[in-house]
């Protein structure tokens, strides 16, 4: 019998590794749904889909690396969200959990991030470097007296720059909500999931603004603007500072383990793992 080992997985796994996370991590989710995290319509070539462990030619263990080339402040800059780690149960504590996670963040150009990391998972990977990218949102009900001020939505999607295009594009079929604004600066792409959460509240959650001054200085602006029933939920990072806005707690925090000049706020919530599967943002 062959000891267990982690490799890169490859095109030829990817429906075996779907149908593995469907049976062991959740089987609410098809085969088709879980495939989405292996075979992302935004990956950059020659990049592995995965990690897995394998044993006796069988599937035991799997890690998504969900990589995405984005625009940021410094120009173009390589990020990987991790997410589906699982391991059967009857290898765990021999240490292939531990080598699985190390394999799957071993790229010294890429920022990596996770957004659903478990409370004991976050523990192990703060040992690997990582930190804290948020753990507060502010959340914006419309006013009764709605006031918008000088924004206004348009549906001239050519107003936007090409990286907002892009962004655009790479989410299309993922059901998200999406705006293009004016009024505060250069037309700005606005991008939401829009999720049902705690007492049965319809969550608005700001997954990417293309032009940072919009959320940082009309937040309230843009809930008048989009929101009819719930709330616009807007990570801490990306509001202004001092802005006196109430915090409330994320109930996962948000990890990441930038490279170079990234900072938090240059990390917003696409090209990962809950957009791929249609579940909710903690």
């Amino acid at each position: 019998m062959s000891e267990p080992f982690v490799r890169p997985a490859g095109p030829g796994d990817i429906d075996l590794v779907a149908t593995f996370l469907h049976r062991f991590m959740n089987e609410r989710i098809e085969p088709t749904r879980w495939r989405r995290i292996l075979d992302d319509p935004w990956r950059p070539e020659g990049l592995e889909h995965g990690w897995l462990v394998e044993h006796d030619g069988r599937i035991v263990g799997f890690m998504a690396t969900i990589y995405s080339d984005r625009r940021t402040r410094f120009g173009t800059r390589r990020f990987c969200d991790l997410g589906a780690w699982y391991l059967e149960r009857s290898y765990r504590g021999s240490g292939l959990g531990q080598e699985l996670l190390g394999a799957g963040m071993q790229r010294a150009d890429t920022t990596y991030v996770t957004l659903t990391a478990r409370r004991a998972t976050g523990r192990r990977i703060r040992a690997l470097g990582f930190s804290i990218l948020d753990d507060q949102r502010a959340l914006f009900p419309p006013r009764r007296l709605r006031s918008h001020g000088a924004l206004r939505l348009t549906d001239d999607v050519a107003a936007l720059d090409e990286d907002a295009r892009r962004r655009l594009a790479d989410h299309e079929g993922l059901g998200l909500f999406s705006a293009v604004v004016e009024g505060a600066g250069r037309p700005a792409l606005v991008l939401l999931q829009r999720k049902r959460k705690g007492a049965d509240v319809l969550h608005h959650d700001l997954l990417h603004a293309s032009h940072a001054e919009l959320l940082a200085y009309h937040a309230q602006d843009l809930a008048d603007l989009l929101v009819e029933e719930g709330v616009l939920a807007i990570d801490s990072r990306f509001l202004s500072a001092g802005s006196g806005v109430p915090l409330e707690a994320i109930p996962l925090p948000r990890w990441f383990r930038p490279v170079g000049e990234i900072e938090a706020r240059d990390v917003d919530l696409l090209y990962n793992e809950t957009l791929l599967l249609d579940l909710k943002l903690p």
